[in-house]
């Protein structure tokens, strides 16, 4: 039967929505409401993705991305889990949906023309379609790593930290969590693709839905990606947790050797099997017939699995243990959002449908806790990483999943502080003759790491928590938004080095002095923060002649002698980014906020500085722990780029008193309103952070957008 209640949906001065009702199932209807009212066009942009339908909006740019989705068939695949879900859980998506449904009506002029059918299993598709990138990154790197297909590319660019009482002033803990997501889009690398951004959201910007929302007991406070049900990044009333890319080893590639005559069939110890095959139609934009897409699946681990492609006489399929009951994610994460202590949220990690991550969490009593999270299949053997496996062995055949207890893990901390910065899991502590974790006591599927590997921002991470006592909030805000580039110092040593026998042209001399006087900032007030982009750029982009790029960044950190090779290198980076310089508006003067702006033409994405190959030499991230999110058409290049950082920042002080927190400030959020970005924006680096009221803050403090009367499924708590 169906059931009412009221539902209220409030505004601060930043326009962050807060959601709140007196029963569960009437709250996800609040959500509903006010993620359409952020994100319209980006919530059912993803419902159109999910269901493989971009490109009769898009045209062939989204061929790609809707081939994938049928392939994989996100929607079918939710369907199915929307099936399987528990009641209470299936009232939850109808409720958040009819949410949706009702701003659609209340609101039917902002509705656009391709707008889809809505229906329950749309937010199970969308997680699908996010978590899609991590469930499959393992098989997919195997598979290049065999010469088939490309590697995934997995922007490694979050922190997460905590700072527990022994080092706070009033003995709460602070915990950090920044995943550095671009202002093109949540997950904008993965999903959609850049063209869907450009093209069909319009008003650009975070396709994420910041939300505090309180229904009863359940409290829920984080950015929420568009078109999905729960955030993933947030805190309860009691704990918080932050992610960074990195986890179990969660899929697999295997080889299946068809039969000689018959290509759709194959053989697993001796057993002759079938490989199904269906033809999709894509509907595309300024084409007058629809396109056939071929869509081959096969039964692999219980589930089924779609061929990722065909090679030498066989074809390749990647499994994930994410095949089915994507449900259970955000049954997961309501009980996260529950918990009352450490030992309650990893009661909620026990069903394992957590994605793969690295996940730093805390509660208001002290305590903190460490998973390499992730749905990790029990492999009969420890296989080869680098080959498919065989499907047509029974021995590849998973046997079952690991439970909680045996991931890697960590609970609380003797150094008071805890932090993960996509650096592997014995480096929670840094890099000490005693780690925090023994990796050698796990299979190495659970690993999924080199020990002990580090980068610059978690040995940043490690100086300034190891170096903080008695931390208030300044401090913790400090440490969030450093914006120093750790590596400055060495590369001015080889600079110096570089130019103590050749000096520079005349031309390039003030250049070369503006970069070594630089204090290594990355501030958006700094030209010579400008001017250190620029070169570091360049030592990257310049063709490298024989010997000059091989171990370059090794031996700059290293402080080792470079050789004249490497040597010129670095002058003709110098010379090649002064002229660069001397074209941006102000010269040598030009500060690095005002070339790096959002623009109207700067589109999404993500790059990452010094993260490209040189001679074939892959160079560590250089990032400091905090930049801004820059995006503008390079000055010599005419390309648009953008830098780490983004709007999803979020710190969580955790305390007896309970819990507050602070995100970053979006670029451009208009007030009373979500998200948009200005034109030609600075987006200085650092930034500044907004406090969010808590999720039961007093009348009178909010500005209030809607309250309605919901119409909702059955009775969900």
């Amino acid at each position: 039967m169906n059931s009412q209640g009221a539902v209220r949906i409030e505004r601060d001065e930043w326009g962050v929505a807060y959601v709140t009702a007196r029963k569960e199932r009437d709250i996800f209807f609040g959500l509903g409401y006010a993620q359409a009212s952020d994100l319209l066009h980006e919530l059912l942009g993803q419902y159109k993705l999910v269901r493989g339908e971009l490109s009769s909006v898009l045209g062939e740019a989204a061929l790609e991305s809707d081939t994938e989705a049928l392939r994989w068939g996100y929607l079918a695949q939710a369907r199915a889990d929307y099936a399987r879900a528990a009641p209470a859980m299936r009232a939850r998506y109808a409720a958040f949906v009819a949410g949706i449904d009702r701003y659609l009506r209340d609101h039917p002029g902002e509705v656009p023309a391709w707008a889809p059918p809505l229906e329950p299993a749309l937010p199970i598709a969308a997680m699908r379609a996010l978590v899609q990138h991590w469930a499959t990154a393992d098989g997919r790197a195997v598979l290049a790593a065999a010469g088939i297909g490309s590697a995934p590319a997995v922007e490694r660019g979050s922190n997460a930290w905590a700072l527990l009482p022994q080092r706070t002033a009033d003995g709460a803990t602070y915990l950090l969590s920044d995943p550095h997501l671009p202002l093109g889009g949540l997950f904008g690398e993965f999903v959609p693709p850049p063209a869907w951004i450009a093209a069909a959201m319009p008003r650009g910007g975070f396709a994420g839905h910041e939300v505090v929302a309180r229904a009863g007991e359940l409290s829920i406070t984080g950015v929420v990606a568009a078109g999905t049900l729960l955030p993933l990044i947030g805190h309860g009333a009691h704990c918080a947790w932050g992610l960074t890319t990195g986890g179990p080893a969660v899929s697999d590639a295997y080889r299946i050797r068809v039969e000689p005559h018959d290509e759709l069939a194959w053989r697993c110890d001796g057993e002759l099997r079938q490989i199904d095959r269906r033809s999709e139609w894509i509907a595309v934009a300024g084409r007058a017939e629809p396109l056939e897409v071929v869509v081959e699946t096969v039964e692999l681990n219980g589930a089924r699995t779609p061929v990722i492609a065909r090679a030498d006489g066989c074809a390749y399929a990647i499994s994930t243990a994410y095949a089915e009951d994507l449900w259970r994610l955000d049954e997961q994460l309501l009980a996260m959002y529950r918990a009352r202590d450490i030992d309650e949220l990893k009661a909620a990690f026990e069903p394992c449908m957590f994605l793969p991550q690295n996940v730093v969490a805390a509660d208001v009593h002290g305590d903190a806790w460490y998973v390499r999270a992730g749905h990790a299949p029990r492999r009969p053997a420890q296989p080869d990483r680098n080959v498919p496996l065989d499907a047509d062995d029974a021995a590849g055949v998973w046997q079952g999943w690991y439970e909680l207890d045996e991931l890697v893990q960590h609970r609380g901390s003797k150094t008071g502080f805890l932090q993960n910065c996509n650096t592997a899991p014995d480096t929670l502590t840094g890099p000490h003759p005693y780690p925090a974790i023994d990796l050698t006591a796990y299979p190495p599927v659970l690993v999924n790491d080199r020990p002990g590997r580090s980068n610059t921002r978690g040995d940043r991470a490690v100086e300034l928590l190891a170096s903080t006592f008695e931390a208030d909030l300044d401090d913790a805000v400090a440490i969030a938004l450093d914006d120093l580039w750790p590596e400055t110092a060495a590369w001015q040593r080889a600079l110096s080095q570089a130019l103590r026998v050749t000096p520079p042209d005349a031309a390039d001399r003030p250049f070369a002095r503006l970069l070594l006087a630089f204090d290594g900032r990355a501030h958006a007030t700094s030209p010579g923060a400008l001017g250190w982009l620029l070169w570091r750029e360049q030592v990257c982009d310049l063709p490298a002649e024989p010997g000059e790029g091989a171990e370059l960044t090794a031996t700059v950190l290293a402080g080792r002698a470079l050789t004249p090779a490497q040597e010129g290198l670095l002058r003709r980076a110098l010379a090649a980014a002064a002229e660069r310089m001397r074209g941006t508006p102000h010269g040598l003067g030009t500060a690095l906020g005002e070339v790096l702006r959002f623009g109207a033409a700067a589109g999404g994405g993500a790059a990452f500085l010094a993260h490209r190959p040189v001679a074939g030499e892959d160079l560590p991230l250089v990032a400091p722990l905090r930049v801004a999110m820059y995006s503008d058409v390079d000055p010599g290049s005419g390309r648009a780029r953008a830098y780490f950082g983004g709007p999803s920042l979020r710190l969580t002080r955790l305390g007896p008193d309970g819990v507050r927190s602070w995100s970053a400030v979006e670029p451009g959020r208009r007030e009373g309103r979500g998200g948009g970005h200005s034109a030609g924006q600075d987006l200085s680096a650092g930034g500044r952070l907004r406090a969010l009221a808590p999720a039961d803050a007093p009348p009178g403090t909010l500005t209030l957008e809607a309250e309605l009367t919901a119409t909702a499924a059955p009775d969900a708590g």
